[in-house]
């Protein structure tokens, strides 16, 4: 059930990535005019101007989606998943970094996707074994005196 809950988190992320109003980038055709324009996390317009994060954050996305569909039957790709979870929600953030003009609505409802996927992959993460305690030793004997 955790697994297939991170799994549904990540589609929910991957589907908000291709609506056009997801990635925002600002420009400047004046000194004092800036306009915000908004495209798809998978437009290479933004990446092509230096804002970087959004087509990041969407091919660790589907790396995610796929490693989620692969730690169903893999460990190692569970372990994997809960590495690079996190990591992208990190990413989807980047924007912030520039301003929150850069940052949309629908960017904060991926990032939040993200973040419920990344906590689904460490929460669906197998711990060891629980191994029962090893008996006590028994008593010394009594020797009578």
């Amino acid at each position: 059930m955790k697994r297939f809950l991170q799994i549904l988190f990540t589609a929910a992320a991957l589907a908000l990535m291709i609506f056009t109003k997801a990635a925002v980038m600002v420009t400047a055709p004046g000194p004092d005019i800036r306009v915000r324009s908004f495209y798809s996390y998978f437009s290479p317009i933004p990446f092509g101007n230096a804002m970087f994060p959004p087509l990041i954050t969407a091919v660790l996305t589907c790396v995610l989606l796929i490693l989620g569909f692969a730690a169903l039957k893999n460990k190692k790709a569970q372990i994997a998943l809960c590495i690079l979870a996190p990591i992208t929600f990190i990413v989807s953030l980047l924007p912030l970094l520039y301003g929150i003009r850069y940052y949309s609505l629908l960017g904060g409802c991926i990032s939040l996707a993200l973040l419920l996927s990344a906590i689904c992959a460490i929460w669906a993460m197998p711990g060891k074994k629980q191994t029962p305690p090893p008996p006590p030793p028994p008593p010394p004997p009594q020797y009578p005196r």
